[in-house]
């Protein structure tokens, strides 16, 4: 009966619809309440959706009291960067709770040039299991001190209501019923905001529903967080987090360090240039094949390696040679890493492609106990 309704309402716009399959007149952008926020507190995003469309009125779903099943809105945090674009963080688009009754979605109509804004609290524990849907927001890990750039995108396929409204297309060529509003397929983005965590003079900071417990170094240039109040410095598991980040700030002129680790999931580590730009960055696991994403830069700011996690498992790898960019070599990773094919390319003196030389290794031996793989210096 819900669908019925929403088709219903959708013949109000669909009549004298612009030729334009792929014509979006909602817009998203995306701002904090304050300029800036404590590590383990509030953060509190408004999310701004405009109807550009000076003539006719548009819907756009926002959450009702839906508690369960997909997000309409999700957030995507990213390295604070010009000099590339590094996702750090993206939230789950499932919500965490499991319960009988989904609740509902609001279908609202936005008039020409009408605004509605919708707020999202990341970090907020007290409602997150409860009907407060603008709490529903996690990247279960959490966000420690620094400068991000942040972005949500609105992405309804899936949804009852959304499929109802929208067509989805991943490419110019894909014909939309006159009857449905086109969507990409990944959903529409909004602008990138900057969100800035101070650290904090807290010893105890609660991030997730995580407690971390902060201790300075001895010569008071790090400070160490563990998941307990132990601690003794060093490395060991409950470290998950160093920074040399001063109280009440969120980010520093030069040197600025960031490194995480959390046991069975992965490791960050962030090298910068003094103007915050990444010099090398490191999210890496505790195995073979380790490298999930790497980048690395010369002094001249121009891409010298990149490592990455392909979506059918293998991992790969690549290195350039500078300037002018031309691949000096690859490395193709089976998914447990127990082969590897190289290739190598060579050039002669003025620079111009000779040839591929390809070799096969063996960097990883794999452990049928653990299920994962080790380097084959590695004792098991």
């Amino acid at each position: 009966m819900k669908t019925i309704q929403i088709v219903t309402l959708l013949s109000f716009w669909v009549i004298g619809a612009r030729a334009d399959s792929k014509y979006h007149p909602i817009t998203l952008s995306l701002t904090t309440e304050k300029q800036s926020y404590y590590e383990g507190e509030k953060v509190t995003f408004l999310v701004r959706i405009t109807n550009t469309d000076k003539e006719r009125a548009y819907p756009v779903l926002v959450p009702a009291n839906k508690h369960t099943g997909r997000k309409l809105y999700c957030l995507n945090v990213y390295d604070k960067a010009n000099n590339t674009l590094l996702l750090r963080y993206a939230e789950d688009s499932n919500m965490p709770m499991h319960v009988q009754d989904s609740g509902t979605i609001g279908v609202r109509y936005l008039k020409p040039g009408e605004q509605v804004v919708i707020p999202i609290y990341w970090n907020d524990d007290t409602n997150k299991y409860r009907t407060e849907v603008s709490s529903h927001h996690s990247f279960g890990l959490p966000l420690f001190a620094g400068m991000y750039k942040v972005n949500v995108c609105y992405n309804p396929n899936g949804t009852v209501e959304g499929d109802s409204i929208y067509a989805y297309y991943n490419d110019s060529e894909t014909e939309i019923p006159a009857d449905k509003l086109a969507m990409p397929g990944n959903g529409d983005q909004s602008n990138f905001c900057t969100l800035r965590i101070r650290k904090s003079p807290k010893k105890d900071i609660t991030i997730e529903g995580v407690t971390y417990y902060t201790q300075q170094d001895s010569e008071r240039q790090f400070w160490w967080y563990y998941t307990d109040s132990i601690g003794n410095g060093g490395t060991n598991t409950r470290l998950v987090h160093l920074t040399n980040l001063p109280i009440d700030s969120f980010t520093l002129r030069s040197n600025e360090y960031y490194y995480s680790h959390f046991t069975d999931k992965y490791g960050t580590y962030i090298k910068r240039f003094d103007d915050g730009d990444v010099q090398e960055y490191r999210r890496y696991t505790d195995y073979c094949p380790e490298e999930l994403l790497t980048e690395r830069y010369n002094d001249q700011k121009q891409k010298i390696y990149y490592a990455t996690k392909l979506p059918d498992g293998r991992h790969y790898n690549v290195r350039y040679h500078q300037p002018g960019g031309k691949k000096d070599q690859e490395m193709y990773y089976s998914p447990n890493g127990t082969k590897c094919e190289t290739i190598k390319y060579i050039y002669n003196k003025a620079g111009e492609f000779v040839k591929t030389k390809k070799s096969l290794t063996t960097p990883c031996i794999y452990n049928l106990e653990t299920g994962k793989s080790y380097h084959l210096t590695t004792e098991l």
